[in-house]
C-alpha cells in the first residue's frame, strides 16, 4: 500500500504546520522530525513517498533485524550510498537494466530528495513528480543537488556543499538519531524525551509508543 492513514489528521490549507502528541504509523516510513517531535505538514508524506521509492528500486524493506550491521534501516543505508556519490548502487542489481536505465536513475534521484532528514530541504511533491515524469529542467536540478548537504537554512534551490556521515552508531538506534540533526527551536518533545546515554532504544520507543493509543 502507498498510503494507509485515510483522512488521519485535518488542518487549513493555509497551516504550514501543526502538531500532534500522538504518533500514529508504520515505522520506517515516519519522517525524523514526526517520530521525534509530532510535527506534521506534507513534507512528511513526501518522506514517506521517499521510502516507498526506495522499496521499489532496491528490493529492501524499510528496516531488516537480520541485515548485516549498518544496514537495518533502509533510509541510513541509503544515505551512506548518497553522500558516497554512488547512486546506481541503490538500484537492485537484479533490475533489468536494458531500456529502463532512465527510470531506474529517475526513481533513485527523487527518493534520495524526499528522504532527505530536514523537511525544508525536501522537493514538494509536484517537483518529484515532474522528476518521476522526466522533465529535463526537474532532472538536471535533482543531479545537481543529489548527495549535497541539507546545513543550508535556504530554500530547495540552495546549492549546499556535502554533509558529513551519520554518526557511527548503525544499527536501528542510527534511524532515531538521524531526527537529531533537525535545527528546530520549537521542538514539541521535551530534550528529557530524547535518548540519552543511560536510556536503552527500547526503553525510548516504549515511552514514545505508550503517548499514543494508535502506533502501528
Amino acid at each position: 500500500r502507498l498510503s494507509d492513514f485515510g483522512l488521519a489528521l485535518w488542518a487549513a490549507d493555509a497551516t504550514p504546520q501543526i502538531t500532534c502528541n500522538d504518533v500514529a504509523g508504520t515505522f520506517g516510513y515516519l519522517a525524523p522530525e514526526y517520530f521525534m517531535h509530532g510535527k506534521v505538514n506534507d513534507k512528511i508524506d513526501v518522506f514517506a513517498f521517499g521510502v516507498v521509492l526506495l522499496e521499489l528500486v532496491s528490493g529492501r524493506k524499510p528496516l531488516c533485524t537480520g541485515c548485516p550491521k549498518g544496514q537495518e534501516s533502509l533510509v541510513m543505508w541509503a544515505n551512506s550510498i548518497i553522500q558516497g556519490g554512488k547512486l546506481t548502487q541503490l538500484a537492485d542489481p537484479s533490475l533489468p537494466t536494458e531500456g529502463h536505465a532512465d527510470e531506474i536513475e529517475r526513481m533513485t534521484l527523487a527518493a534520495s530528495l524526499c528522504i532527505r532528514p530536514t523537511p525544508q530541504h525536501r522537493p514538494h511533491i509536484a517537483v518529484v513528480l515532474k522528476l518521476l515524469d522526466g522533465d529535463n529542467d526537474i532532472l538536471k536540478w535533482a543531479r545537481s543537488h543529489v548527495g549535497l548537504s541539507y546545513e543550508s537554512d535556504g530554500d530547495e534551490d540552495d546549492v549546499v556543499t556535502l554533509a558529513p556521515p551519520p554518526e557511527n552508531n548503525t544499527n536501528i538506534q542510527s534511524y532515531i538519531n538521524l531526527a537529531f540533526d533537525v535545527d528546530d527551536d520549537s521542538a514539541s518533545v521535551s530534550s528529557n524525551d530524547f535518548i540519552t546515554a543511560n536510556t536503552s532504544l527500547e526503553e525510548y520507543l516504549q515511552g514514545r509508543w505508550s503517548r499514543s493509543s494508535s502506533f502501528d
